[in-house]
């Protein structure tokens, strides 16, 4: 009997009971809706801010979830859209400036979306999620399609602009012209042009958005594919310009002036914040340490005001879609904003500091089934919390990396606002030294010191927020007790890790040369290495560190030859990119240092002498494992491949 037709017919019926079960998870799986607010403090009125015309956000927020502790993990753009997408704090991944890009330090990150789209969402997004800008070029890997990109710094009247001149802080957005960013114009810091919404980018990124919705509606009516769409809304950042009528809705005599322009008394130094990104501004004057007059703080916090009016209406038009969609009982929303904003308290500007106004953010979430309409909570939040939350909202798998994953999730907070997972929430800002802080209820801690540094030098600042909610006065002197008892808090979490650290591919690392460490005290050295794979970077081979050592390394497919002899570093740069196979060989002899590329004619320079100590660190390949023998930030992993390494050592005079 011809038993094969029923064989098939039996393959094709699991086949169809596979098929109809994946598409019943997916179709059962919500949607999400992010929406992202640069520059967004919680200067709302749902957050109970007098002076704000914020009717759609407070809607928003009234609809479920409002975090009245949130924080976010970095004041700054770049890093605090990083500790969003990662889950990680910049002080675990090293992401700390505007120019850090993601896959040069952490190649195989999984991002908030790639997370989703690896179980079955079509994953979005619009506007400034990543940060695009300072020679970041955001993160293409991180979604199913193309980005839809749109501007961040614009203007319409061309008087803002000194008729149509590219400004700086647009030659920093765009990436154009950022070596010579000071000779350009500066921009006006507000317009308030008679226009259209779309005029500006937040018009035209939330058209985008709901035309999204809609095609995403009929996909996943189509097949049940569930979406992840991340709109990001560009004001209120400065420029502050917003069409008219959204500055028509304030009387400039009624707003808020600064209470409070002076830095906390006892302050440490490294704590303080003059100027910054709003002198590439007209007409802020360009000294960092002079008077603003009435009328221009008056105006700055005229348009931020404005601003955030204007991208709320922008929201509300996405809001109001979902809702006619139908798609609002299937999705959960979340609005962030990235860090907050000072506007004059302390006599700062903008943010990139420490202190309460520039890290409490807005954070509303709305999931249906989870949360009930008009909740709030005061349980801390932070910014690294929602990729573990939304994942858990979503019944996706925990998500494990490989980065670092910092946050927890805020579910059983979100079913019920008095249950608490943490008892505050944790941010940093590098400056000179490293500030880490941590934020109770009532107090903040901030330890700056060097990371890997004992901390008998650091400096602290301590608030209290009950009693001085505006910063006046940093107690670290007179509470040691509860000085003491903060300090046990922060310490439990790890050093901050140094700037861009490199963290090796899982590609790359593997079946590395063994070498053993050879003696160099007062001997010739000769390395020979054979590398490929495309723009490499990073340590191919290193000996020694801060004293005495050397390394042959690659910047950016440039290979380069250090030689560090008492602290100091002599550097032989081949000014030669190399990708694919490319043999190097470095020397270090009493005449000359060389570095030659595929046998072709070396660059010498003279020698700064043989190293004459043996340094205490071996000898490593693919990373500086401790302390940097080159110029550079160990471990300074390398992204290629190392074929063959080999350090070879003469006496002088002497052959080997």
């Amino acid at each position: 009997m011809n038993t094969r037709p029923r064989f098939l017919s039996l393959q094709l019926c699991c086949l169809l009971v596979l098929w109809s079960a994946t598409t019943n998870v997916s179709a059962e799986r919500p949607n999400v809706l992010m929406i992202l607010v640069d520059d967004l403090k919680p200067a709302l009125g749902c957050y109970g801010d007098p002076i704000a015309k914020t009717p759609n956000l407070d809607a928003l927020a009234a609809r479920g979830m409002r975090f009245d502790a949130a924080y976010c993990n970095q004041a700054v753009c770049a890093p605090s859209r990083f500790t969003l997408m990662l889950g990680s704090h910049s002080t675990s991944t090293g992401l700390y400036g505007l120019g850090s890009e993601l896959r040069q330090v952490m190649p195989d990150a999984v991002t908030l979306p790639q997370h989703f789209a690896e179980h079955g969402y079509r994953t979005e997004s619009l506007g400034k999620i990543f940060h695009i800008g300072h020679g970041n070029h955001g993160d293409p890997e991180s979604f199913s399609i193309e980005h839809f990109k749109e501007k961040v710094i614009e203007y319409v009247d061309p008087e803002s602009t000194g008729g149509g001149q590219l400004t700086r802080e647009e030659a920093y957005f765009t990436n154009q012209q950022l070596d010579r960013i000071k000779s350009l114009p500066r921009g006006a810091a507000y317009e308030s042009p008679v226009a259209d919404d779309e005029a500006y980018a937040d018009g035209r990124v939330a058209a985008e958005t709901m035309r999204r919705l809609r095609a995403a509606k009929q996909r996943r009516d189509a097949d049940g594919t569930p979406f992840l769409i991340a709109a990001g809304f560009a004001r209120p950042h400065l420029p502050f310009s917003a069409p008219k009528r959204y500055w028509d809705l304030f009387d400039p005599d009624e707003l808020p002036m600064p209470d409070n322009e002076d830095l906390p008394k006892d302050s440490p130094t490294v704590a303080h914040k003059r100027g910054g990104e709003i002198t590439n501004y007209k007409p802020v004057p360009e000294d960092r340490d002079a008077e603003y007059s009435d009328q221009l703080k008056r105006s700055l916090i005229h348009g931020y005001y404005a601003s955030t009016s204007y991208v709320d209406a922008q929201i509300g038009k996405v809001i109001d879609a979902l809702d006619e969609l139908k798609l609002s009982d299937d999705t959960i929303i979340v609005l962030w904003g990235d860090h907050g904003f000072h506007l004059g308290d302390l006599g700062i500007w903008t943010k990139h500091t420490n202190y309460e106004q520039a890290n409490r953010i807005p954070i509303f979430i709305i999931a249906p089934g989870t949360t009930k309409p008009n909740q709030s909570t005061g349980q801390p939040a932070e910014s690294v919390d929602i990729y573990l939350t939304l994942a858990e909202l979503a019944g996706l798998p925990e998500p494990t990396g490989p980065q670092s994953i910092d946050g927890v999730s805020l579910v059983p907070v979100l079913k019920d606002p008095s249950v608490r997972v943490r008892g505050h929430a944790f941010h940093a800002y590098p400056k000179r030294k490293m500030g880490r802080a941590i934020r109770t209820e009532r107090y903040r801690l901030v330890e700056w010191k060097t990371p890997g540094v004992d901390s008998t030098d650091a400096e602290y600042e301590l608030y209290d927020y009950e009693a001085d909610p505006s910063e006046t006065q940093n107690l670290a002197n007179e509470k040691p007790d509860l000085l003491a008892d903060l300090k046990a808090i922060l310490a439990g979490y790890p050093e901050a890790v140094p700037r861009n650290r490199r963290v090796p591919s899982r590609s790359s690392q593997k079946n590395l040369p063994v070498l053993k460490t050879p003696p160099i005290a007062n001997r010739n050295l000769e390395i020979k290495a054979t590398i490929k794979g495309p723009k490499p970077h990073g340590v191919v081979v290193a000996q020694g560190g801060r004293e005495h050592g050397y390394a042959l390394h690659v910047i950016d497919g440039e290979p380069v030859f250090d030689v560090r002899r008492s602290g100091n570093v002599t550097r032989l740069k081949s000014n030669i990119k190399v990708s694919g196979q490319s043999r190097l060989v470095a020397t270090l002899d009493g005449q000359s240092i060389s570095l030659s590329i595929n046998g072709g004619t070396a660059t010498t320079l003279p020698s700064p002498g043989l190293i004459t100590v043996q340094p205490k660190d071996g000898v490593s390949v693919g990373s500086d494992d401790q302390s940097a023998a080159g110029d550079y930030e160990a471990p300074n992993v390398f992204t290629a491949t190392i074929v063959t390494c080999n350090v070879a050592t003469t006496t002088p005079g002497h052959s080997n």
